[in-house]
Parts: structure tokens; sequence; C-alpha cells
């Protein structure tokens, strides 16, 4: 990693982190506000038990909705999170590398005494950076909200954290390929197309498993089956086992990435 270059991009990605991580925690405050009202009402409850349990699966309810924790992990975790950090990691991960070739700056870059391992590394080292900051928003923003807005919350501290931890590893491995396609696509537009492609297929691929028990064998295809989040914040799930192998696919995924943009034959 070149230090330099790390802080030079950390500040030129600071607004755009700091929009993401307000966002994260705007949209996650709002949930947890409205949450006593359904509390409340249980009408939310009674909706869910005239669904069809592949339908539930499929939103994200793996059980009713008796505690914060179970109205976060389906109506925000489940759809919204997911979107708001797939369109930074893709988005990201193409103008660390695929924007700046297309535009000419990275031969300025490559001009420099700095190695083309080390200009990967430090950008990959960048994208990371925003996905936990995004995610540790997201971690704190949801604790302090259910502290401060709600009485009785039923979060469990740890297991709100376990999931979100989870959470920033499944998009620390969307980050390595998409970063690999930044890295070795051959223009800009290449890359974000096949990032979001690859990214929707495999929501897609899990969403069609959760819906009946014949496509089930689907879900060891998609990396959105290691992410339950009403599961993971009822302590449920294999977490260690999830963490163990999305940490290590996002080691390789980078490495990859490295090694791809360091042999990789630019005009520029």
């Amino acid at each position: 990693m070149n230090l330099a270059l790390y802080t030079a991009m950390v500040k030129a990605q600071a607004r755009s982190w700091a929009s993401y991580g307000l966002g994260m925690v705007l949209y996650l405050w709002l949930f947890i506000g409205i949450y006593p009202s359904f509390a409340r009402s249980q009408a939310l409850n009674h909706l869910l038990k005239s669904m069809p349990p592949g339908l539930m699966r499929v939103l994200g309810y793996t059980v009713g909705v008796t505690h914060l924790s179970n109205f976060l992990g389906g109506e925000f975790y489940s759809l919204l999170y997911l979107v708001i950090m797939a369109i930074y990691v893709i988005f990201g991960a193409t103008k660390l590398v695929a924007h700046l070739v297309d535009n000419g700056s990275m031969a300025y870059l490559l001009a420099t005494p700095v190695s083309r391992t080390q200009i990967a590394i430090t950008q990959g080292l960048v994208l990371l950076s925003g996905v936990w900051l995004i995610a540790l928003c997201s971690t704190v923003g949801g604790l302090l909200g259910a502290h401060w807005f709600v009485q009785h919350a039923g979060i469990e501290t740890r297991f709100f954290v376990q999931m979100n931890l989870v959470g920033a590893l499944m998009f620390s491995v969307v980050a390595g390929y998409a970063f690999a396609l930044s890295c070795m696509a051959r223009d800009e537009r290449s890359s974000l197309a096949l990032s979001a492609l690859l990214t929707i297929l495999f929501y897609a691929v899990h969403t069609i498993g959760e819906l009946t028990a014949s496509w089930a064998w689907l879900n060891h295809l998609s990396l959105f089956t290691a992410f339950n989040p009403q599961n993971l914040m009822q302590g449920h799930g294999h977490f260690v086992v999830d963490v163990a192998g999305l940490a290590a696919a996002a080691v390789l995924l980078f490495g990859i990435a490295v090694l791809g943009f360091a042999r990789r034959q630019l005009a520029l």
C-alpha cells in the first residue's frame, strides 16, 4: 500500500462516504421511528400470517414481528440496506480503477514511482474502507436509534453487531469481484454493467431459491444466502462459518484483482 495515495483517495472519497453513511443512518432511524405504530396495531403480523412461507422468506421474514430486531431484519436489512451498499460498492469500485483508466488519470499515477501492485492494493483498501465505514454507521446508528426512540426494543447488541459484521463481509466479497472487474474490464461501462449484472443475478437466484422448496438448492449458488438478517439477530445460523467463508472469498477476489491489474496491458 502507498500511504500518500491512500490519504489522497480518502480525502477524495470522504464526501461520498459521509453521504452514504448519513443516508444509511437516517433511513434506519426512519424505520425505527415507525416501528412502535406497527407494534401496537399488529397489522403487519396479521398480513405476514396470510402470506405463503416462500414469499415471507423472500421479504426477509423468517419469523413474525415481535421485537424491533424482527422488524428491522425484514423491512430494512432485507432490501434497502442491500440496495444502498450495492450502489456504493459497484459505483465505488468502478470509479477507483476503470474510471481512472478511461479518463486518463491512471497514466499520472503510473508515471509516479508507485508500482501497479501498490496502486491496486491501495485502491482496494480505499474501497473496503468505505464498505466498513458505512457498515459501522449502520451498526452504531441502529443501536443508538433503538436506545433513543424505542422502549424495550428487544435488540440483542451482540447479535445485532454480528449481523452487521456478516453484512459488511458479504459486501466485501461484492466489492472484491466488482474491483476485479474494474481492474480487468476493457472499459468503465463494461466494468459497471458486469458488476451490476452479477450482483442482480446473485440476488435473483437467492430469491428464486427462497420461493419454493423445489428450487432451494439455488441458495447454495448465491452469495446473499449468507446474509439472513432476522436469523442472525435471533442468534441463529452459522455465524463463524459464514464469517470465515466470506473473509476468505474477499481476500481471494482482491488478490485476483491486484494480480490482474499488475499484468494488464493498458493503452494510456
